[in-house]
């Protein structure tokens, strides 16, 4: 990784990509309510979705030519994707760990053991209440039942799976986030991510009218600074492990459109979208596509270079659990500083398969 610090600070081309962002289908069963993944499919269409066998094509060069050691696979929601679990199984034996993200209505004891098999190291499912009344405000009815559900079938059917909770904080849930860690000790959750709403990044085609009562005003964000202090201290009590101080600390102000930090995407982490473009993150459209070109040869790419100068210019109000997180990560002060919870993070995302 330092190498990619060191190319971030000069803003030179990457050797190594660390981790890629697989996006592998728009197409999606649910209908939350600040999701934009679906006019996203509405916009680009479903017929040029990548093919299984181009999916691989992209991992080997990924793993071959980049140094990639974590996919992230998700859509949309990937388990729609029947060819999901062979994807999986080819990133697997090329020494690739592999994080699924999914809402978990899908999941059957098949779909368990096959994910099992293929090798895949860690699932999330989105939870966004310990209750069916909070989490199904946002995600629809009857979803809740069927992502604890799933919960419980990976940990019953395959334990050497890490499982984590994705919750988006909003103002009908935010009081009741620590009700999130007795759910997580109760069903054997290894890790509680907690996110703020975004409306750029995959929800940008979404008319931010459709969900607008899903903002905090000025009142609640003091508030919700108050029951974050509360989470992270009683995350640390009970040993929960979760986000950054970092970032949750910095979720409000982010609401509050003063986030500040040095963005990684485009150095550390990069995204291919279903139709096959790479791109620094969801926000930035570069017209490179994996279609025509390798993966290696577009990312010393001197168009996709200047994505990366886009990115070090970015001012889109973002902060997410994958890009903020990561680059937030590798601030010298957090390497040093949280020095054993970036450990138990290596060890989640890379628990080794029995």
């Amino acid at each position: 990784m330092a190498s990619v610090v060191f190319s971030r600070y000069f803003g030179t081309v990457p050797r190594c990509l660390p981790v890629l962002l697989l996006f592998i289908t728009d197409r999606c069963n649910l209908r939350c309510r600040m999701c934009g993944v679906c006019e996203r499919e509405l916009l680009h269409g479903r017929a040029n979705e990548l093919s299984c066998e181009e999916w691989c094509e992209v991992i080997a060069s990924a793993a071959d030519k980049l140094g990639t050691f974590l996919v992230s696979i998700s859509g949309g929601e990937a388990l729609l994707r029947p060819d999901l679990c062979d994807i999986i199984s080819f990133a697997a034996s090329r020494g690739v760990s592999v994080h699924l993200c999914t809402n978990g209505s899908l999941m059957t004891e098949e779909r368990v053991d096959a994910l099992r098999d293929a090798g895949v190291s860690m699932v999330s499912i989105s939870v966004d209440g310990a209750d069916a009344f909070t989490h199904d405000f946002l995600r629809g009815k009857k979803s809740f039942d069927q992502a604890l559900r799933a919960i419980r079938l990976l940990r019953s059917r395959a334990p050497e799976i890490s499982v984590g909770i994705n919750f988006l904080i909003a103002p009908h849930n935010y009081k009741k986030m620590s009700d999130m860690i007795s759910l997580a000790e109760r069903e054997g959750v290894n890790k509680l991510k907690f996110a703020p709403l975004h409306t750029n990044l995959l929800h940008r085609f979404k008319d931010p009218e459709a969900f607008e009562d899903l903002f905090f005003s000025p009142e609640q964000l003091v508030e919700l600074e108050g029951e974050l202090k509360k989470l992270v201290k009683e995350c640390a009590r009970k040993k929960i492990f979760t986000v950054s101080r970092a970032f949750l600390k910095g979720i409000p102000q982010f609401y509050r459109g003063r986030q500040s930090f040095r963005c990684y995407a485009g150095y550390a982490v990069a995204a291919i979208s279903p139709s096959g473009e790479l791109t620094p993150c969801c926000d930035l459209d570069t017209g490179l596509t994996v279609k025509e070109r390798p993966l290696e040869e577009i990312w010393h790419d001197p168009m996709f270079q200047e994505a990366r100068k886009r990115v070090r210019h970015c001012q889109a109000a973002c902060w997410d659990t994958t890009n903020t997180e990561l680059s937030l990560r590798l601030r010298p002060a957090s390497v040093l500083g949280d020095l054993m919870q970036t450990l138990r993070e290596l060890r989640f995302y890379f628990r080794t398969q029995k």
